[in-house]
């Protein structure tokens, strides 16, 4: 079903940070084409100060793509900009947050965290981090979404679909995470590896049945094609790894449970694994925000 207007969520507004660098206009056209395929209004934000000079130049990018200036708002910010920023989607009551992101941090960035991984630990509203935003359009044809056994699975899940929808992909993965440890056997005999392959069946049996559940809730759409996944491993970790072997255009993640900090990283959140060494678009789901699926 590709009717937006048939599902219980709704991304209407829709912001992005708008700076004078490199990578604004490649930023923007991107950002104005996901606000287009929800027909969203467009709100940019600019940390910095409000002139005639910084209008005209914003002005002037928003006429490059093309995107209906009446679906247009500009919130100017001063201060830090990741506090100057999620102030801006508090102001706007903003749905979904487009930022862009480093694919791969070095040592230094990880450690002091960047923009868009500071984002990630304070939005109170989703956001998609863009790894490598372009001007000319580009196909999100595979999306792999986390399947875990968590209460913000199924938003998280509902919205993977809601997004499949709108970009016009065809084919999304949901990924079951578990822990190697359920089904790891101490001893190597026959009997003790028999039971171990018997507790693998029976766990992804569960989780398939939990899955279904959640995916009979979902509007049918014939030209995605939905496969289900269960793998044993870290979480964060796998469904990375999975993402970069099978080249996902997007992985679409649960928000995490509380604001992570510096210890985060030392001992590392299943998050954390993936914001490091980001294997494509990522699309972080905040579940409680007022377009939760209830």
């Amino acid at each position: 079903m590709n009717n937006l207007d048939s599902w219980p969520i709704e991304f209407k507004r829709i912001a992005t940070a708008i700076a004078f660098s490199p990578r604004a206009e490649a930023n923007l056209f991107e950002s104005s084409r996901i606000a287009m395929k929800f027909d969203a209004t467009l709100v940019l934000i600019h940390v910095g100060e409000k002139s005639e000079e910084n209008e005209a130049k914003i002005m002037s990018l928003v006429d490059k793509v093309g995107f209906d200036k009446q679906k247009i708002e500009i919130s100017w910010q001063v201060g830090k900009p990741v506090d100057a920023i999620l102030e801006a989607c508090k102001q706007f009551d903003v749905d979904l947050l487009i930022a862009g992101a480093n694919q791969s941090e070095n040592l230094i960035q990880y450690y002091k965290g960047s923009i868009a991984r500071k984002l990630c630990r304070k939005a109170q509203c989703s956001l998609l981090l863009l790894t490598n935003p372009q001007v000319n359009s580009k196909i999100c044809e595979k999306i792999v979404v986390n399947g875990l056994n968590h209460p913000k699975t199924k938003d998280t899940i509902k919205t993977a679909f809601y997004f499949a929808n709108a970009l016009g992909s065809k084919q999304l993965f949901v990924l079951e995470e578990m822990n190697s440890k359920l089904v790891k056997s101490k001893d190597q005999d026959d009997l003790s590896l028999a039971k171990a392959q018997r507790n693998r069946q029976n766990i992804k049996r569960q989780e398939h049945l939990r899955l279904e559940s959640i995916l009979s809730e979902i509007p049918e759409n014939q030209e995605i094609e939905v496969f289900e996944k269960c793998v044993f491993g870290k979480k964060g970790y796998s469904i990375g790894h999975f993402a970069q072997s099978k080249k996902m255009d997007l992985v679409v993640l649960n928000s995490p449970d509380s604001k992570l900090g510096f210890l985060d990283r030392i001992f590392t959140h299943d998050l954390e694994y993936v914001l490091s060494d980001m294997p494509s678009d990522i699309l972080i789901v905040h579940s409680t925000k007022k377009t939760a699926i209830v």
